[in-house]
């Protein structure tokens, strides 16, 4: 018989159950360069202030916006689910500005290079329908990583208290950083104590 450790034995408890949860629930589904979701089409997808998202993820939206708004801030969601279809427009339009700003690249260099930023289809969070891009009325509405706008040091700091998360955060090997690309997972019973 192999004893092993309270805290071995708690790990494999919490491991078992997060994958149970991947696997029943697909807010839970791992998304990368190397995951893909294929042609996943999420369930219960509707309009959040005109925005497609999974309608799983309001109420959290909500408060974290509203708690936003307390703070000063005024964000807006900016982008929620995209289908697969959609993704394939999106990275092809990245694709060809990589192409535009430097003619000599091929289809491959330039994609290689729009990867960095853009996912190609199949392996965007957005199809989960559980990610968002939020912004702030301070940058416009538009897409920055510079520090001196509040709003990105506070989703760093209060992001997770209304179970969402920053996918891509400095250093992320995956894409450049991206402060504004916020992924909603459900609260599990782990995560509630």
């Amino acid at each position: 018989m192999i004893r092993l450790p309270i805290a071995c034995l708690s790990l494999i408890v919490v491991s078992a159950v997060l994958g149970n949860a991947e696997a029943a629930d697909p807010a839970f589904k791992r998304v990368s360069k190397t995951d893909s979701l294929g042609k996943f089409t999420p369930k219960g997808i509707v309009k959040f202030r005109g925005v497609p998202v999974s309608k799983r993820i309001i109420p959290d939206l909500e408060k974290l916006i509203a708690a936003a708004k307390e703070d000063g801030l005024t964000l807006k969601v900016r982008s929620g689910y995209r289908s697969y279809d959609h993704q394939v427009k999106t990275f092809k339009n990245w694709t060809n500005k990589e192409r535009k700003k430097n003619p000599k690249l091929t289809r491959e260099e330039a994609e290689k290079i729009a990867n960095a930023y853009s996912a190609r289809p199949g392996h965007s969070e957005h199809q989960l329908g559980t990610t968002v891009d939020i912004l702030s009325s301070k940058s416009n509405y538009q897409f920055t990583s510079d520090p001196k706008f509040k709003y990105i040091g506070w989703l760093q700091k209060n992001a997770q208290k209304y179970n969402f998360s920053i996918s891509f955060p400095k250093g992320s090997k995956e894409y450049v950083y991206e402060p504004w690309h916020i992924r909603w997972r459900p609260p599990t019973k782990t995560s509630k104590s």
